[in-house]
């Protein structure tokens, strides 16, 4: 049985006779060396072959293996994943059915707790309106007893005289007042700390007002106790100068009371001001302005205070400077003309009249001086045109009329006598 062996031509082997050594290329032919290179080539194609095929079905078997698992593993993670959802819909539902059972009790519990506090809210509306009508009826059978006690009262005033009659009124109107401190105790004392406080607040906002307004002012306010007015505006001027005084009384009640002017005159009388002003929360009847004057005094709603103080203090300014103009009117008037009459003022007159004549006499030689410098130079230039005109009638003549670009030169007008250059009194040229 014959074999193929491969051996490299490069190799070398021995003559078996001479043991001669000599490579295996120059033993063999080249056809020889080529016909067993094809064979071995196609052998080794076809072993290849082989050995990649079996490799191949190898593979494609392993694969086949891997994808059977894997089509075992999806279908236990398949089934895992529908139990896990099964459970977890079932602990859903119970959760659910849970919570719509809490939600059930919680309102039923709402429900019972809101029937209880409407049946309360009655109850305490229902003890409303009683209190409400037992007040009201109190308030009507007071007012009954007190027009009944009126009434008497006018009975004893008619009937008695004198010391007695005054005695019986003073003792029923301590009584009616008591009786009345006794019915209103509670609601009196609130009102009236509430508008101590409003008057009080009002006050010193006011008094706020007027020092952030008016710095250079002096902003007094009266103490508590003593008879007058709120506050006393000093109005001054930049120089610190006191220019006038307005005087003001805040009024913080729900009814205007004419009253109030005569007291406020009184006041602005006691301290000699100049300007008497209400601020008050309630305007008096019929009036829709922000602001007006009554009986010399001024009365203002709370918001037009600070314009109607703006106001008052620049009349209060003019009216000081029309007094500090007013008061020495007379002796300027005797300064002036002393003044006037004096030698002191005939010289500075005389001194600017000087200065004029000076002036007057430097401009008449200067318009001296110009003219003859202006005919000086008239001469010169006369000269210059004479001697250029000269001077192209000569180069014509040499050229023989191949100057044609002087022509325009020779043909200038001869110049005139210029009128001479004057300089008028007010400094016009002419």
């Amino acid at each position: 049985m014959s074999r193929n062996v491969i051996v490299g031509a490069e190799e070398c082997v021995s003559c078996p006779k001479c043991q001669h050594q000599f490579p295996l290329e120059q033993g063999i032919s080249g056809q020889t060396i080529d016909r067993y290179a094809q064979d071995f080539e196609q052998m080794l194609s076809a072993e290849t072959r082989k050995r990649a095929d079996k490799e191949a079905a190898q593979q494609v078997a392993a694969l086949k293996a891997q994808l059977a698992e894997s089509d075992r593993a999806v279908k236990e993670s398949r089934a895992q994943i529908e139990k896990v959802r099964e459970d977890a819909a079932r602990a859903a539902r119970e959760a659910q059915q849970t919570e719509v059972t809490s939600l059930q009790e919680a309102n039923k519990a709402k429900d019972e707790a809101l029937a209880k506090a409407r049946g309360g809210e009655l109850d305490l509306r229902r003890q409303l309106r009683e209190a409400e009508d037992a007040k009201k009826s109190a308030e009507v059978d007071y007012q009954r007893k007190l027009d009944v006690e009126r009434k008497r009262i006018a009975e004893r005033e008619r009937a008695v005289a004198g010391e007695e009659a005054a005695r019986q009124i003073a003792q029923l109107k301590t009584q009616m007042e008591q009786a009345q401190r006794e019915a209103t105790d509670l609601k009196r004392k609130l009102e009236q700390g509430s508008q101590q406080v409003q008057g009080e607040a009002l006050e010193l906002g006011l008094g706020a007002m007027l020092r952030e307004a008016f710095p250079l002012d002096r902003i007094e306010e009266v103490p508590k106790g003593i008879t007058g007015a709120d506050l006393l505006q000093r109005v001054c001027s930049l120089s610190g100068q006191a220019c006038g005084t307005i005087i003001w009384e805040i009024k913080q009640t729900k009814a205007w009371q004419p009253a109030w002017l005569q007291k406020l005159k009184d006041d602005q009388r006691a301290v000699g001001a100049e300007i008497a002003v209400i601020v008050t929360a309630t305007m008096p009847k019929d009036c829709a302005e922000p602001f007006v004057r009554q009986g010399d005094v001024w009365i203002t709603s709370i918001a037009a205070a600070r314009s109607v103080a703006e106001a008052l203090r620049a009349t209060l300014m003019e009216m000081h400077k029309l007094r500090q103009a007013n008061a020495g009117r007379s002796e300027k008037m005797e300064l002036i003309y002393n003044y006037v009459c004096s030698p002191q003022f005939a010289q500075r007159v005389k001194a600017v009249v000087d200065g004029v004549v000076a002036m007057r006499t430097e401009l008449d030689d200067e318009r001296r001086a110009y003219s003859r410098m202006w005919q000086k130079r008239e001469r010169q230039i006369e000269r210059l045109s004479g001697g250029m005109v000269a001077i192209v009638g000569d180069l014509q003549g040499i050229g023989d009329g191949a100057l044609l670009q002087l022509e325009s030169i020779a043909a200038l007008p001869a110049l005139e006598d210029p009128a001479p250059y004057e300089i008028s009194a007010h400094g016009k040229s002419h």
